[in-house]
């Protein structure tokens, strides 16, 4: 009887333990929120539940109908791995063309706290990926890395007017 009842105490000395204000809630993933034009807002969050050093991200878009719900209608979003913490989201011209872009930069959480930055486009009610540049110093420019890694990609990428061919008007007339 006495082991059953110090069974008992126990048990509820754990409960009120777990309960009391000695247990703070430990934040375990960031998240961040941007308005990202008239109607339209970002949410960029860690994956839940995943460590701070490597895990997900999502980037979600939504259309907002009430400014009282800033996440009012879903439109699209993706899924990406992480190397590191969420450092800060924000939204800069980063391709020149005129338009708002969204950059975010994560920190690694190992010794040499290196960033890696990812920037994205919404047109049209897509979200694209425009550039990636990883492995910078910490403390390095992300948006003139991002905005030179944006200058190769379009220099690797054809031509899209529509140019004619060359003619060889010897082989034509053959």
């Amino acid at each position: 009887m006495k082991m059953g009842f110090a069974w008992v105490l126990l048990l509820s000395s754990l409960l009120m333990a777990c309960e009391s204000d000695d247990f703070a809630q430990v934040e375990l993933n960031s998240e961040k929120f941007l308005v990202w034009g008239e109607g339209v807002s970002v949410v960029v969050e860690e994956g839940r539940g995943e460590p701070k050093s490597m895990g997900s991200y999502s980037v979600r878009i939504y259309q907002n109908r009430d400014e009282s719900n800033s996440r009012d209608f879903f439109i699209t979003g993706l899924i990406f791995a992480r190397d590191g913490f969420l450092k800060q989201a924000g939204l800069v011209d980063i391709d020149d063309d005129d338009q708002l872009d969204l950059v975010v930069v994560f920190e690694n959480a190992g010794s040499g706290s290196y960033l890696t930055a990812h920037a994205w486009r919404f047109i049209d009610d897509k979200l694209s990926s425009i550039a990636i540049v990883e492995g910078l110093a910490a403390g390095a420019d992300v948006n003139a890395a991002l905005k030179t890694q944006i200058k190769v990609l379009n220099a690797l990428e054809p031509e899209t007017e529509n140019t004619p061919l060359p003619v060889d008007t010897q082989a034509a007339e053959q």
